[in-house]
């Protein structure tokens, strides 16, 4: 859509107190480190890679894998929900990523001493998924916080840069450390030491957590939340209700996000097809992140320049292509050796979901990030609801073909759906009936 087709309207920023170069040049040094760090201990513990890893080796069947994704978008999307106007009504957001970045470490933690003590007990699957699902939910209030946190702080033409940063950065500091430390812990010939990786994990979370706190961070007026359920559901009816433009982006993230149901599934069907071990999985977590980091040099800056519609609409062209290439190469006896690119084009899934929160806080001035970011949450996790069902297809079936033509087909459609977004960065609206 043209600008000069659509009625102009306000472009939202942040406010006065932290556009100041100097405190700007601050917090955006500070938010790469911390994008670093975070991603530093995230690799330890990757849902395309480690995750279905770690399942497999308690002896889980591909329906129970199926609630990785299931407790991935749960947790990011009905915990904000109901705790967007606490969020809201905090006078410095920064104490919630801490807070909450702590208890992503006491999580981990958690896990690796359990493996340790309990690794073969038949409890042992379903005690994990009960603290990965909490840790989500921990996780949906953390990225509302530190989005948050983003659209008060740093500049709508500056968010492309510092997702460069944070995964150039990221994947160049995190790589390094899985190209040492992934042999150490799950060596070729076992025994696999999953406590050593997820201690290590919450080592860089606890990291993450107090290089979150020197960011400066204008207080907000004290609020008093709201937390009733109703209330909640009332904020999110309001945000479909006002703004046509964000039910058109809600739409195409639900549809991308189909993607995130196939995420447990790649590591096992190139392990069933393939006869791959898991002495891949160091390689296929570089790639994924050297992946992510690749495609940021090119998407950051054009984010920047051309706005997050232009972002999204590239990203789906490689998300599409990506269970493809998979079920065309599990088919294949050389597919093996190349299996790893698969894995690059994985890391845009994560990376997508990114820049459709950034297209969205800067549809609202900053007093509604917190309600706009978790309406679009709650309604972007609506397929990873269904992926335990979707998922016990690939054992009903006996096949990954049904599962992963069908999640190509949305994202084709979500595709085309980019065509009729606006592009708030230049004031782009929808035309007036």
């Amino acid at each position: 859509m043209s600008t000069s087709a659509s009625q102009q309207v306000e472009i939202h920023d942040i406010p006065e107190a932290a556009a100041e170069p100097q405190v700007q040049r601050h917090n955006f040094l500070i938010m790469a480190l911390y994008q670093i760090s975070l991603r530093c201990g995230w690799i330890f513990k990757t849902e395309s890679i480690v995750m279905p890893a770690f399942l497999d080796a308690l002896g889980v069947s591909a329906w129970v894998r199926g609630f990785l994704p299931l407790f991935n978008r749960f947790g990011q999307s009905v915990p904000p929900m109901l705790l967007a106007s606490t969020v809201a009504g905090t006078k410095q957001k920064k104490s919630i990523v801490m807070s909450t970045m702590l208890l992503f470490s006491v999580s981990f933690f958690a896990i690796g001493f359990l493996w340790n003590l309990y690794a073969q007990e038949s409890w042992m699957p379903a005690l994990f998924l009960l603290i990965y699902a909490l840790f989500f939910m921990v996780v949906g209030v953390h990225n509302l916080a530190a989005r948050s946190v983003q659209g008060k702080l740093i500049r709508a033409n500056r968010r492309g840069r510092l997702m460069l940063a944070g995964n150039v950065g990221g994947a160049i500091a995190s790589v390094a450390l899985a190209y040492f430390l992934f042999p150490k812990w799950l060596p070729a010939g076992g025994p696999h030491d999953f406590f050593g990786m997820f201690a290590f994990a919450a080592v860089m979370f606890m990291v993450s957590a107090f290089i979150a706190l020197l960011v400066i961070e204008p207080a907000d007026p004290r609020t008093k939340p709201t937390q009733r359920i109703s209330k909640a559901i009332q904020d999110a009816k309001l945000t479909f209700q006002q703004d046509a433009r964000f039910r058109r982006i809600a739409l195409v993230g639900a549809l991308t996000n189909t993607s995130i149901m196939l995420f447990p599934h790649y590591q096992p069907i190139a392990k069933e097809y393939l006869h791959l071990s898991l002495d891949n999985l160091m390689p296929w977590v570089i790639a994924q992140n050297l992946g992510m980091a690749a495609f940021s040099l090119v998407l950051g800056p054009i984010a920047d320049l051309k706005g997050n519609r232009a972002v999204i609409r590239l990203l789906l062209i490689v998300m599409i292509a990506t269970p493809l290439l998979g079920l065309f190469l599990i088919h294949q006896p050389w597919g093996g050796k190349v299996y790893w690119i698969v894995f690059v084009l994985v890391g845009m899934t994560p990376f997508s979901i990114g820049i459709l929160f950034n297209y969205t806080l800067e549809l609202t001035e900053a007093s509604n990030h917190p309600r706009y970011l978790a309406t679009l949450g709650l309604v972007v996790a609506i397929p990873a609801a269904l992926s335990p069902l979707v998922s016990y297809s690939m054992d009903f079936f006996g096949s990954p073909t049904p599962l992963f033509s069908a999640v190509a087909i949305l994202l084709v459609i979500a595709w085309l759906l980019t065509f009729r977004l606006p592009e708030p960065r230049y004031g782009e609206t929808l035309p007036q009936k």
